[in-house]
């Protein structure tokens, strides 16, 4: 099964898929940090492969694939890509690879999607890099400066048309659309942010996730504080009982790294942490 595969979800939007690996093994599925591109975890999906784990990439409609292949009247928001791109990939993976054991992995923003997917209970576990709640309440100093004016000013600013050209701010080398764009700054500006009750989203898939969870952070990393950690984590409040989940915050020194930051995870000098995250697939 390893190779490219083109899907479609419920609202006939192709979206591209790559798989590494085979069928029937236990199966990773990535939810990718916003504005990157798939290569970004070719070498840590290669690496899985080798040690008897599938892994499954994609990228949200309107990303890295572009605006140019969607149909006319496609929903271009965020939850479009929790809501119908993660459901059609997770779905396609169920029937097509049956995996012995399926897991899913949200970098960043992925890590906030996981609870719009239909039938998460198809998931095992789930593991966050880099995942965390945009509320900028959460950070301090600069980094809420920072956050206030990405949400308040830039995005809205530059996301008036159809086509947001994220490389102006180092949020990518591609542009996203502006929809997607605008609905992401208005999780932002919200006390709670897309978890805030004027959103009047279903939030049942975080609330009601008993599976284990795996939440790495790492100490440098500006786009991902701890406090902004736990923020998301406090909404997988399974029964009220967080007992489920294993945060780990890694200081890159203890690796003999001089930094990971926000994407230092996929580069194979972090090896030792995929070996980790190995034996915690393994071992669920």
């Amino acid at each position: 099964m390893s190779g490219i595969h083109t899907i479609h979800t419920t609202d006939k939007v192709c979206l591209s898929l790559e798989v590494f690996g085979q069928s029937r093994q236990p199966t990773l599925v990535i939810n990718p940090a916003i504005g990157v591109k798939r290569r970004l975890y070719h070498d840590f999906a290669c690496w899985l492969a080798e040690q008897g784990i599938a892994c499954v990439l994609y990228n949200y409609r309107g990303m890295e694939d572009g605006l140019g292949r969607l149909p006319d009247g496609a929903d271009l928001s965020t939850v479009a890509w929790g809501q119908l791109d993660q459901t059609a990939v997770l779905n396609w993976v169920t029937e097509q690879l049956q995996p012995n054991r399926l897991f899913l992995l949200g970098h960043s923003i992925g890590g906030q999607l996981v609870g719009f997917a239909e039938g998460l209970d198809q998931v095992h576990g789930i593991i966050h890099v880099a995942a965390q709640k945009g509320d900028q309440q959460l950070w301090s100093g600069t980094g809420r400066l920072k956050l206030f004016m990405l949400w308040h000013v830039l995005i809205p600013l530059m996301s008036r048309g159809q086509r947001f050209h994220a490389a102006k701010l180092g949020l990518g080398n591609y542009p996203w659309p502006a929809a997607a764009a605008r609905q992401w700054a208005a999780w932002g500006r919200a006390k709670g942010y897309l978890f805030h009750p004027r959103f009047a989203y279903d939030l049942s898939g975080w609330r009601s996730f008993s599976g284990p969870l795996l939440s790495l952070g790492f100490s440098d990393d500006e786009m991902a504080p701890e406090a902004a950690i736990d923020g998301l984590l406090s909404e997988f409040h399974a029964t009220h009982d967080l007992g489920h989940i294993d945060k780990r915050i890694i200081n890159p020194t203890s690796l003999g790294l001089s930094n990971i930051g926000h994407f230092g995870f996929f580069k194979p000098e972090a090896k030792t942490l995929w070996q980790d995250l190995n034996t915690w697939i393994q071992t669920h």
